[in-house]
């Protein structure tokens, strides 16, 4: 039961910096893109690459950070990390070719 409510808590704290971080980084982003076009920029692809670079902070930082602990915890390789992080970044580039 106590693993249950463990779990439980995890996802609410999941969501909770999911929100936050695509807020913050989504503000942060039209700022910038404002600042350099004089005419702030967002597009579907920013958000995605707002997801995806939060899953390798979630996996390779905040998993450890949270209440629920297991031998499943595991960080990703650094093949993985650095693939994601570059689709990432490719991702939040594309309003400049777009737009």
């Amino acid at each position: 039961m106590l693993k249950l409510v463990s779990f439980i808590f995890e996802l609410l704290r999941l969501c909770i910096l999911l929100a936050l971080t695509l807020l913050v980084l989504g503000g942060v982003e039209k700022v910038i893109y404002q600042w350099i076009f004089g005419q702030p920029l967002y597009h579907w692809s920013m958000t995605l690459g707002n997801m995806i670079l939060f899953l390798v902070l979630y996996r390779n930082y905040f998993q450890f950070k949270g209440w629920y602990k297991s031998e499943n915890n595991k960080k990703l390789n650094k093949v993985s990390t650095r693939s994601l992080t570059l689709i990432s970044i490719g991702l939040l580039l594309i309003p400049i070719w777009i737009g």
